[in-house]
């Protein structure tokens, strides 16, 4: 059992690779527990729906093509180290474990996000600026109809996301 005040200052503190052991031990002490409890599994199942959700509106507008794209010129992308390190959660990343991804570090250069692979981001479940970042090149070449499906998708992921979080935090603490 933890209390909140442990819990809490546990999940924000570090950098990307301390996050991920903290995480990995987390899930190691309590993942069983957590994973046998019918509620986790069925919020699990939902938070998976909606990036489905999220993830066929993307594929519909492109975005990984594009993404993919400005990624690969100089200075391209946005998923920096900064990202890697102060974006993403202890609880977010039990969450990916949960969810049975395997997570892991793949770079260090302190310039581009540690969890980010050579086919894209390791994450299921991602930080809420991954998820709300819109570049000028997105939001010109996107129509007021596909931005509008994107944010109510987001916003589902993000809203099913925080609960679970929130979930956990319970569940941690009994």
């Amino acid at each position: 059992m933890m209390r909140y005040p442990e819990i809490i200052a546990l999940a924000y503190c570090g950098n990307g690779p301390e996050k991920l052991a903290k995480a990995e031990k987390l899930y190691d002490q309590y993942g069983e527990k957590l994973l046998a409890d019918e509620h986790i599994r069925k919020s699990l199942t939902a938070l998976k729906k909606a990036v489905t959700a999220l993830d066929s509106q993307m594929t519909a507008m492109e975005m990984g093509k594009n993404c993919s794209a400005c990624a690969a010129t100089v200075n391209g992308g946005c998923c920096s180290a900064y990202m890697g390190h102060e974006n993403n959660d202890v609880l977010q990343l039990l969450m990916n474990l949960l969810a049975g991804v395997v997570v892991k570090c793949v770079r260090d250069d302190d310039i581009e996000c540690c969890f980010l692979a050579e086919q894209g981001c390791l994450l299921l479940f991602k930080p809420i600026f991954c998820l709300n970042y819109l570049c000028e090149r997105i939001r010109t070449e996107s129509t007021t109809k596909e931005l509008a499906g994107l944010e109510k998708r987001t916003g589902d992921l993000l809203r099913t996301q925080v609960a679970f979080e929130g979930m956990l935090i319970s569940a941690l603490q009994k």
